[in-house]
């Protein structure tokens, strides 16, 4: 090889070279479209129609909000908490729950919860929940928690369950409040379908606005909750801690306050923005001893029917063991008391 030749391969070398450390382009480079073709996961059983069921009713603060109080319904010790308030004694509609009822169809379990506001998208970072109790103990076992934004559709993004995996959910009793308590309460997430948390995209859902009877329904399989549990709903926009569910054995009531102008505790203090119910059955008959179960509803005795208090339709009795006894010492004497069941 001649010099000439040698010479001609040194520059183009050189010239190589210099391409190689060239700075790069500022035009964007546009990444690669994903192809049409990737799989993704695709819902297979999407609830349809709830069944009607006959609701259960619970206290609510609408017409005494006014005087910035509940009326009745916050009895402490027992975890019933009616507390639809800011710590400033305002009130949350949207949180109020004024019923609850469960229904089915083959494949879901339906739980309808009835709200005195009709729009739970008001409040951008609330939480509803459903409790269920599957083993009977009044230990809840599962939290079913929902978060906006709602739709009028089936929707199960916004969906998460958590489970008690050392069953202290409710202190170390469930008859009665047990603070100062320091337990974990729901401490596993075992469903997510957004952070890829379980196995089952179909398992819970939620929707708002329903029908007539329920402001935020949820469905989840039958399942995964059984032939029968005690199941229970909350509407939360305070603590939203589910680490410390029941709330009643994290604090004591002098420092959680209370919605009754009446309790020396009262105005709220600690706990507050929160309304729950007490536990209905499903699937089996309740002895009526159970904790935190419904009271039984029983006809009312109307002394005046002809005057009948305005919105009363029913009277709550205890049940046998103490007849005639109205929860929380409330009854609407003279046009409706309660009456042994």
């Amino acid at each position: 090889m001649n010099r000439k030749t040698h010479l001609f391969f040194f520059m183009t070398l050189v010239l190589i070279l210099q391409a190689c450390n060239l700075p790069a382009s500022a035009e964007p480079v546009e990444a690669t479209p994903p192809s049409a073709d990737t799989p993704t996961a695709q819902h297979q059983t999407i609830p349809v129609l709830a069944p009607m069921s006959k609701p259960y009713p619970d206290v609510t603060s609408v017409d005494t909000a006014p005087e910035k109080r509940a009326p009745y319904g916050d009895s402490y010790d027992i975890n019933r908490l009616e507390r639809p308030f800011t710590q400033d004694m305002v009130y949350i509609p949207d949180i109020d729950i004024a019923s609850f009822s469960l229904s089915e169809d083959g494949e879901f379990y339906f739980v309808s919860i009835g709200l005195v506001g009709k729009n739970p998208n008001n409040l951008p970072d609330v939480q509803y929940a459903v409790e269920l109790d599957t083993n009977l103990d009044s230990f809840g076992d599962f939290l079913i928690v929902a978060t906006p934004p709602f739709s009028e559709e089936w929707t199960a993004e916004n969906i998460k369950i958590f489970t008690d995996t050392n069953r202290d959910t409710a202190g170390n009793s469930a008859s009665r409040s047990d603070a100062p308590f320091s337990g974990n309460g729901y401490d596993t997430l075992i469903h997510d379908i957004v952070e890829n948390v379980g196995d089952d995209i179909d398992l819970a859902w939620v929707r708002i606005n329903a029908d007539p009877q329920s402001t935020i329904q949820f469905a989840f399989k039958k399942s995964f909750a059984g032939n029968s549990f005690l199941y229970a709903v909350m509407a939360d926009v305070g603590l939203k801690d589910i680490a410390r569910l029941d709330y009643v054995d994290h604090f004591t009531e002098k420092d959680a306050g209370s919605s009754v102008r009446s309790n020396p505790n009262y105005p709220l203090k600690a706990l507050y923005a929160v309304d729950n119910t007490c536990y209905q059955a499903f699937g089996f008959e309740p002895s009526g001893y159970e904790p935190k179960i419904c009271p039984e509803i029983v006809q009312p005795f109307i002394n005046n029917p002809s005057q009948p208090t305005p919105g009363v339709d029913y009277c709550t009795s205890i049940g046998s063991p103490n007849p005639g006894n109205c929860p929380w010492g409330w009854s609407d004497a003279p046009f409706c008391v309660c009456t042994p069941g």
